[in-house]
């Protein structure tokens, strides 16, 4: 069965999911336990992947010996998996809920520049969650508008994209994205984006721990295009199952202003998070260091 005219993606698709996702609310706090199963399963079948997520931890967070690197990564699977499985928990929740599940800090900013209808961008990585931040936003009266891949599974993507929309998050494909997310800032709206892995949009290098570190350039060349204010935002999941939000300060930048010097200023904050919860950062898949040193990966696996 094929997708709908609106996108949506297969019924016995949107049936699994939130069956998936009743299933996540029914086991409680137990759903870590399946996710942790999950990730570690995962470590142990992809050599190759675990080997470049510990090196980009070598290279992040050194000097780091090879098995402290290797647990990190071993850790940084389980809490993906954790991430993984509380994005089903939270297709269940209420906005009263959400609320409950999370302690926003900096609030005041989003209100602030929501008041004087500048809207803004939100900036965030891949540590933590950046659904929940999403979800949080929804319920504490936002809906931010993104962007993610077209992807080569289109059912999957349709999925992702009919899931977010779900907990108030509006995703739009590369395609579409800039015209969308343009209109949207200039109307006073807002716009969040993963900025750590640039995908289909154009990259630029800034230094993140010391060394050159390719992100997207979209949010810093929509700050310079709009004047809508960046701000920098974690998410990151506490011992007692809570999710702390951080909202940074508003950054503005002016008009022309090189994408990569747009973005340089949120590093230290990303730096800082980080190192504070290491196991929750989700450096997977690729270097994520252009020039690689002399620590490679780790052969042993």
């Amino acid at each position: 069965m094929s997708s709908g005219s609106r996108g949506l993606p297969p019924l016995w698709l949107r049936l699994g999911f939130l069956a998936a996702a009743h299933g996540a609310r029914a086991l409680g706090s137990r759903r870590y336990r399946l996710a942790d199963l999950v990730g570690n399963a995962a470590f142990a079948c992809q050599p190759q992947r675990r080997s470049v997520t510990a090196a980009n931890f070598r290279r992040a967070l050194g000097p780091l010996g090879r098995g402290r690197a290797r647990r990190l990564a071993a850790a940084s699977y389980r809490a993906y998996a954790r991430t993984a499985i509380d994005f089903l928990y939270v297709q269940t929740l209420t906005r009263v809920e959400v609320a409950g599940l999370t302690r926003v800090i900096g609030l005041e900013h989003l209100q602030r520049s929501d008041a004087e209808r500048r809207g803004g961008i939100l900036v965030l990585v891949h540590h933590g969650s950046w659904d929940i931040a999403g979800a949080a936003a929804q319920a504490y009266g936002f809906a931010p508008r993104s962007v993610m891949d077209d992807g080569n599974q289109p059912a999957l993507t349709a999925l992702v994209i009919w899931s977010r929309a779900r907990i108030g998050l509006q995703v739009t494909t590369p395609s579409r994205g800039p015209a969308t997310l343009v209109r949207a800032l200039v109307r006073g709206g807002w716009v969040a984006l993963l900025a750590d892995l640039p995908g289909a949009t154009p990259a630029v290098d800034v230094t993140l721990f010391g060394q050159a570190c390719r992100f997207s350039a979209a949010p810093g060349l929509l700050a310079a295009r709009t004047g809508a204010p960046m701000h920098a935002v974690t998410c990151q999941r506490a011992p007692d199952g809570h999710y702390v939000i951080e909202i940074h300060p508003p950054l503005v930048v002016a008009h022309g202003t090189d994408p990569a010097a747009a973005l340089q200023p949120m590093m230290p904050v990303f730096e800082a998070e980080i190192r504070r919860t290491p196991d929750q950062w989700f450096p997977f898949g690729r270097d994520r260091f252009p020039e690689r040193g002399r620590d490679g990966p780790d052969q042993a696996g």
